[in-house]
């Protein structure tokens, strides 16, 4: 699991659902949709502490810097090592943020010619990141 400490930045509530974004260092910020509001959680206030957290499954990798999709959170990084299995490999990505994890399959790997040392584009959903108190 790739855990991150961050800021609450910014709450924008429809009803029961909010859309939270949180500073997690160096000037980047990550969304995430919650099935919550300020009055229901009392954690999502401005400028609260927060874990941000995400599987490795839910990484995506491209090597494009522009992108056009519709997923929000976007890291740049570079591929500091490679563990290639037979059906799926384990990237540690290095970024401004830290350390990140993906797990995605040896093919992709293979199609999109990785290598260590690479600059890369991180993509999470914003519906995959869990916000932790």
């Amino acid at each position: 699991m790739n855990s991150f400490l961050g800021h609450i930045t910014e709450v924008t509530t429809n009803g029961t659902m909010s859309i939270v974004c949180v500073g997690v260092g160096n000037g980047e910020e990550l969304m995430s949709v919650v099935i919550d509001s300020p009055e229901t959680a009392p954690y999502l206030k401005k400028g609260n502490k927060v874990n941000v957290l995400f599987k490795e499954m839910e990484v995506a990798i491209t090597t494009q810097k522009e992108l056009d999709i519709s997923i929000e959170n976007r890291i740049a990084g570079n591929i500091a090592s490679i563990e290639e299995g037979v059906l799926l490999s384990r990237l540690i990505l290095e970024t401004k943020i830290g350390e990140v994890i993906a797990i995605i399959s040896t093919k992709s790997v293979g199609q999109m010619g990785l290598v260590e040392k690479m600059n890369v584009m991180i993509m999470v959903k914003l519906n995959e990141i869990i916000l932790a108190p």
